[in-house]
């Protein structure tokens, strides 16, 4: 009898603590879209950030800013205003200002460069915990988000260089938490 409460309990334990992580992991994903959303909405309350050209992802309490700004003060106000939002943990800038002189061997546009490089990446092996984002200014391609390892991060570059019209490639891709602290082999 000792045996049998000894191997329910057991039983139980196994069937309770996936069940509580499974909840903590939707709350977090509830948590980090809600913070998306929040810092979103202090960026657009800002008129020194261009908001709408600034992607917001976020993944475990830490946001990426990504995308192209104007200027180096509309950078600064852009993390002040992320950081200043309750519960992110921490902001990576990955915001790169404008450049808009754009060689006369360019005849491509952004538009079309940013079309072809999604198209490029959706022929990419990569995790469906994986996140991509792409934007482009003066063929200038952008890269960031959430991947799960540095040789999803480095196929990704490598899909977008290959990609007529790109003139650069900034990868600010980051690994998800999980993947950084894991040991290397």
């Amino acid at each position: 009898m000792r045996h049998l409460r000894e191997l329910t309990l057991i039983v139980c334990l196994f069937c309770v603590i996936p069940a509580a992580a499974a909840a903590e992991q939707d709350t977090r994903a509830v948590s980090d879209t809600a913070l998306t959303a929040k810092v979103k909405s202090a960026l657009a309350a800002d008129s020194a950030v261009q908001a709408t050209d600034i992607e917001v992802e976020t993944r475990d309490g830490i946001v990426q800013l990504s995308g192209f700004v104007e200027s180096e003060d509309a950078v600064s106000a852009a993390v002040m205003r992320a950081r200043a939002v309750d519960g992110v943990d921490e902001v990576r800038n990955d915001l790169v200002v404008r450049n808009e002189d754009r060689p006369a061997q360019q005849p491509v546009s952004d538009t079309v460069i940013a079309a072809r490089v999604r198209s490029s990446l959706g022929n990419v092996e990569m995790d469906d915990e994986s996140d991509v984002n792409v934007e482009v200014s003066a063929g200038v391609v952008q890269l960031s988000g959430f991947v799960t390892s540095v040789e999803e991060k480095a196929r990704a570059g490598d899909a977008a260089s290959a990609v007529p019209g790109v003139r650069d490639v900034e990868n600010n891709i980051a690994l998800t938490e999980e993947h950084e602290r894991a040991p290397q082999e």
